[in-house]
């Protein structure tokens, strides 16, 4: 019984440690998201920049 006891328990963290990490992957994947978002909107800032100054204004 102390066997099942002690592997019980080791599911259980493993389980904890599984939620945890999905958890700081959900947080990671939006982060990667807004910076994707914010990067593509900087590099359409560039290209106006670029254009504007080909263009001499």
């Amino acid at each position: 019984m102390n066997n099942n006891t002690d592997m019980n328990q080791v599911a259980q963290r493993l389980i904890n440690k599984l939620a945890v990490q999905e958890y700081n992957n959900a947080i990671l994947e939006t982060q990667v998201d807004q910076l994707r978002q914010e990067n593509n909107q900087l590099k359409q800032e560039n290209d106006t920049l670029k254009n504007n100054k080909k263009e001499g204004k």
